[in-house]
């Protein structure tokens, strides 16, 4: 039984000694599987630099340039503005046909990235550089020709990515920040340095112009009155207020402004709205209405609004449509118009 006990021991001893020096193999775990689709090939390009996009469909692509504008742009009949939260990212190229065969670029397509990683895609023509000319043609064999390429991006956010792509090749990718040029005075905020940031509202002055759509706005003045307008005396108690402006069409096509071509808020001195009343012409006390303003072409109106006769005036507020908006410091208004 003694020699039993002693050999069992030992046989254990030698058994725990074995497994210590080749420890059981543990089972690699699986990965996971993951689905998706990598990043497009393509190439880090900078302003200047010329690069052959697509396979199938070769094209020569040169970006010239990029800008910010909170402005029109007119895409052949195509009137394109940003309302109230938007700026324009407007894009300057060259396109060159390498091959011999005719080369339509409809397969051209831009996707700026704004700095929240949300795509925006450009309007779905180009234009002629230095017109509204719509570009609808194929380029020819080693034909090149200068365009223009307009997108809709937030006004409040900047937009450092800009991605190139033709066809079925890879695409070119740019770094935007330090190129595009700032959003124009008055709109660029001026606690944004990189001139990236378009105002809601902008400071506006008195005999400046302004591009607020389909139109180039001057304001001349704003003036009380107690002269009737469309036969009417103000109420008791009230003045008219006239703010007149020059209007000059630069759109596409005919308008007829009336008092829906405007946003408009007029504050007075204790922080109170004062009710508009209607779109008048520019010396007559006839409504504006019915006026067809060809492009090129001016036309000369006032905003009559109805306010208290004893209550000063603060800030004019007055925007095309839904547009940015100009504001104009009314504060020192006292004398009477025509």
């Amino acid at each position: 039984m003694r020699t039993r006990i002693i050999l069992s021991t030992l046989t254990f001893a030698l058994a725990t000694t074995s497994l210590a020096a080749n420890p059981p193999a543990t089972a690699t775990p699986a990965r996971p599987a993951v689905q998706g689709t990598t990043q497009l090939d393509g190439n880090a390009a900078r302003v200047g630099q010329t690069f052959t996009l697509g396979k199938t469909s070769k094209v020569n692509f040169t970006l010239l340039g990029a800008s910010y504008t909170v402005g029109r742009v007119v895409v052949g009949s195509v009137l394109v503005t940003p309302n109230a939260e938007e700026k324009l990212l407007v894009l300057r190229f060259t396109a060159h046909n390498p091959t011999k065969q005719d080369l339509t670029l409809s397969n051209l397509a831009f996707t700026a990235v704004d700095a929240r990683d949300v795509n925006h895609k450009n309007f779905s023509s180009f234009v002629r550089a230095g017109t509204s000319e719509e570009y609808r043609s194929s380029l020819k064999a080693a034909q090149k020709i200068e365009l223009v390429a307009v997108m809709r991006v937030p006004a409040a956010v900047a937009v450092p990515k800009l991605i190139v792509q033709h066809g079925d090749g890879g695409v070119l990718r740019y770094d935007l920040r330090g190129v595009t040029k700032a959003v124009p005075a008055p709109f660029a905020d001026p606690k944004d340095a990189s001139g990236a940031t378009a105002l809601r509202d902008a400071p506006a002055k008195f005999g400046t112009t302004y591009s607020t759509g389909q139109y180039d706005m001057t304001f001349e003045n704003v003036a009380f009155s107690t002269e009737p307008m469309m036969g009417r005396t103000p109420p008791a108690g009230k003045r008219y207020v006239l703010a007149t402006v020059t209007l000059k069409n630069l759109g596409p096509a005919d308008d007829s402004p009336s008092h829906y071509t405007f946003g408009r808020e007029l504050i007075d001195a204790d922080g109170e709205p004062v009710e508009f009343w209607i779109l008048a012409k520019g010396s007559r006390p006839e409504e504006a209405i019915n006026r067809s303003v060809k492009p090129g072409e001016e036309y000369r109106v006032r905003l009559v609004f109805v306010a208290s006769e004893n209550v000063g005036l603060k800030q004019l507020t007055v925007r095309e449509r839904n547009g940015h908006g100009l504001v104009f410091d009314v504060s020192q208004v006292k004398s009477f118009g025509p």
